[in-house]
């Protein structure tokens, strides 16, 4: 038994689909093609960012806090879980803060536990606590007029 495959019309229309489907391929993506040069690759857009000195922005990571807020209207139990990183001006600054660790953890509890459910649950009242906890951090400045901490961010912020 011999099978001819280009007598079935089913073979037949499938490989004029799949040249129709090579065909406009080709031609959807001719322009790709032509303008190679004009997109950017990663590697020549990262040679056109500024190096920064030994200046550089560093960012260290806290561990989570766990807190019991303040109560609001008979309402107790609620608790703050909050992640931070803090944006610091340089290494040494990383290595005063890492070598006061205990301290600072025990100001930023102290500073979050004052805290109720409803003057965080607002993105303003977030920013607030944002400002004072660099407020708070930034005292620990050998020299009280540079800022030790540039910025604080939330890693994980959860009322409960």
């Amino acid at each position: 038994m011999k099978f001819n495959f280009f007598k079935r019309p089913i073979v037949i229309a499938m490989l004029i689909g799949a040249i129709i489907s090579i065909i406009l391929g080709v031609i959807y993506f001719q322009p790709w093609i032509k303008n190679k040069n004009d997109i950017p690759l990663l590697s020549q857009a990262a040679e056109n960012v500024p190096v920064e000195s030994s200046s550089a922005q560093i960012y260290f990571p806290l561990d989570a806090f766990t807190v019991s807020l303040q109560p609001e209207d008979g309402e107790y139990g609620s608790m703050l879980y909050i992640g931070l990183t803090l944006k610091l001006k340089n290494e040494s600054v990383k290595e005063l803060l890492e070598s006061k660790l205990p301290e600072l953890r025990n100001q930023l509890i102290l500073l979050l536990s004052q805290q109720t459910p409803s003057s965080l649950s607002s993105s303003d009242g977030k920013n607030n606590l944002l400002k004072e906890i660099k407020k708070e951090l930034n005292k620990q400045s050998s020299d009280n007029q540079i800022p030790i901490v540039n910025d604080v961010f939330f890693n994980s912020f959860i009322i409960r």
